[in-house]
């Protein structure tokens, strides 16, 4: 599936959640109007001629309920969408999760530690804070969050100690298509929808106890008898309440339904695509439909966060026409058409048939040589070039925001590849931030052999000594682990307190810019944890998007197109011809390459800030742009893939390991 395509119908089906939450508020509205009429009386205040709808029209009445419902219902949805606001985490610890340390050496967390940074070296996205339900027995999983630098992935205790490997894998690449597609966003909205609508219910059974206390209390005054009507028509108030009540749970059901089972269907294809291996996910959902409870989740806020699960986490006796995930069996045979079947030459063509149904973006396999690293000082796009058997333009977009089993064994082998020092130290709290200040100095144009005194006066000598160790495993390392190993470091880092944060924000702003000579890969590292790190310790989320067409991005994609054919040493004219070709009906005749000191590190901040607050469709003709200026020369620069993974970074439109 197209990324942005993806993007965009996630996206339209939060229109179409909205219209179910209306129309959902609107009958609750309609129902409570009408009893309120029949219990209080008021239908019978109209004249006794007065036609049925003259006696149930009563505008002042459907005013004040509506008004009252309207609240009750908006300040229910708006309370659980704030108590979510810090994302994956807040969804995860609501329902009992407990983090996983990154430096775990708990077997089977550390297992699934590294299924999870595969998927994400391998995808291009950030690595998601990795949580653990310890309290549930039975298998699943869910992803949660508002986008992919406040993700959360969450298994329970049952999936960890019943699952191997294989079938860890095809769950966990289940629920990073959810990830990829937007449906996290969607789904921590549907979480406060449901409690808004869930809150009527719960003002039914407060409105039924204050009448029977108040019953109780006034019974000895005056006014018993005018007393005990109010009593019970509150308690009749309150009963109807609670049936409208179970009336949105029901409609809420219905929207559960409506939004997550085609979309289970969807993940588990992308799951299969993504590993290669059907395998693993039939395995998984094998094992949960021979459990008698299924994937069935203790915890209180189960039947709201329903849809975000791996599997069914509530049963009720609605589930076979509202149930938010389609049956076990119709899901394994989706992914196995040879269920059930013991023939195993049958099976064998099957997977046969599949390897040849593979994606054009899997074209993209062959791995790229690594180029060199070095540079001219001062000249902020070099670098030097090699081949890549594979870079084509359209195999290129095919493969945004989506990976493949090559991929997944790339991101693999890099990472068994990094020496176990420098993973160690990228999974403790203090050895990450050690290893960003090597990365940074390792980095330079020149790299450096060792770090600044004003730093080991101001981080001390057990900082600095350690930051010295891995600076030289890092200069006598490959390039292509810096990145990689930067991303790593990221659930460590999350770990700081808002103090320590603002203070390792200062240093290494401090380390990238006290040689006035900033190397396009310390612009890189910047883009990385500032912009994954201000998700966690800053109030300012995703913005919000208000460029909706090309052409009020004039000067930013000129700058960003600018900027990539400078990167190419090649031939700098040939890019920006290339970049500009698909682009051009939608950009101004007179626009011309801007010169090399035109294209600052600054400038480029700007303009990826501004890009990053636009529709999918417009991303994807800058991404189109930007990716034709690359593969101009059928070669890539290291200078170009760093470039291309800044913007791809900060701009939600994340490239696969090995595809650049």
């Amino acid at each position: 599936m197209d990324f942005f395509e993806a993007q965009e119908r996630a996206r339209r089906i939060t229109w179409k959640l909205i219209a179910l939450y209306l129309i959902a508020v609107i009958l609750i509205i309609t129902s409570i109007y009408l009893v309120t009429l029949v219990v209080f009386g008021f239908a019978g205040q109209a004249p006794p001629d007065a036609s049925l709808l003259q006696q149930l029209w009563q505008p002042e009445l459907l005013l004040a309920v509506s008004t009252v419902i309207v609240i009750v219902i908006l300040a229910g949805t708006l309370f659980r969408i704030a108590q979510l606001r810090k994302g994956g985490s807040a969804v995860a610890e609501m329902l009992g999760g407990r983090k996983v340390e990154p430096s775990t050496r708990n077997p089977k967390e550390r297992q699934l530690m590294n299924v999870v940074e595969e998927m994400s070296i391998a995808s291009g996205i950030p690595v998601p804070d990795v949580y653990i339900l310890d309290n549930e027995e039975n298998i699943n999983a869910f992803a949660a969050g508002f986008g992919t630098n406040d993700a959360a992935v969450g298994v329970t205790r049952g999936t960890l100690e019943q699952l191997n490997r294989d079938e860890l894998q095809g769950v966990i690449a289940h629920e990073f298509s959810h990830i990829f597609n937007g449906d996290m966003r969607l789904n921590i909205r549907l979480i406060g929808i449901l409690n808004g609508i869930l809150l009527l219910h719960i003002m039914g059974m407060i409105l039924m106890r204050s009448a029977a206390f108040s019953r109780i209390g006034g019974g000895g005054r005056g006014g018993r008898g005018g007393g005990a009507q109010a009593a019970l028509a509150m308690i009749l108030l309150g009963l109807a309440l609670l049936i409208i009540g179970y009336i949105g749970m029901l409609f809420g059901r219905m929207i559960q339904a409506a939004i997550s089972r085609q979309r289970e269907y969807l993940a588990d294809a992308a799951a299969v695509q993504y590993t290669r291996n059907p395998d693993g996910l039939a395995g998984a959902l094998r094992k949960i439909g021979q459990t008698k409870e299924g994937g069935k989740i203790n915890d209180g806020h189960a039947m709201e966060m329903s849809h975000l699960f791996f599997a069914n986490s509530f049963n009720s006796a609605l589930d076979r026409v509202f149930a938010t995930h389609p049956p076990l069996e119709m899901r394994i045979r989706a992914i196995d058409p040879a269920f059930d079947q013991e023939d195993a030459k049958k099976k064998a063509r099957i997977r046969k048939r599949m390897e040849k149904d593979r994606i054009a973006g899997a074209e993209a396999k062959a791995r790229q040589t690594s180029g060199s690293a070095s540079g001219q000082p001062g000249h902020a796009f070099g670098g030097l070039e090699s081949a890549h058997p594979a870079l084509r333009p359209e195999v290129i977009l095919a493969a945004i925001g989506t990976i493949g089993e090559d991929q997944v064994n790339q991101a693999g082998k890099l990472l068994n590849s990094i020496p176990g020092a420098l993973r160690e130290a990228a999974h403790e709290p203090l050895g990450a931030e050690a290893l960003v200040i090597a990365l940074l100095l390792a980095g330079r144009e020149p790299a450096t052999n060792q770090v600044p005194d004003w730093f080991r006066k101001q981080a001390g000598e057990q900082m600095t000594d350690q930051t010295n160790i891995l600076l030289n495993s890092l200069n006598k390392g490959e390039r292509e682990w810096f990145l990689p190993l930067a991303e790593l470091a990221m659930p460590a880092l999350r770990q700081m307190s808002e103090s320590q944060y603002d203070h390792f924000r200062d240093t290494i702003e401090r380390m990238i810019r006290e040689d006035e000579n900033v190397s396009l890969f310390e612009f890189a590292m910047e883009k990385l944890i500032v912009r994954q790190l201000e998700t966690t310790y800053s109030e300012t989320k995703k913005p919000s998007i208000h460029h909706f067409h090309f052409k009020t991005l004039g000067n930013e994609v000129t700058l960003l197109l600018s900027a990539m054919a400078h990167a190419s040493e090649s031939d700098t004219e040939k890019a920006w011809a290339a970049g500009l070709e698909p682009v051009r009906e939608f950009l101004p005749d007179d626009i011309q390459l801007l010169p090399l000191e035109e294209c600052t590190f600054e400038k480029l901040d700007a303009a990826l800030d501004e890009i990053s607050a636009s529709a999918n469709p417009v991303k994807k003709y800058i991404i189109t742009a930007l990716v034709h200026a690359i593969t101009s020369d059928d070669r890539v620069s290291v200078r170009e893939r760093e470039l291309m993974r800044t913007i791809s970074e900060a701009i939600d439109c994340p490239i696969p390991l090995g595809v650049l």
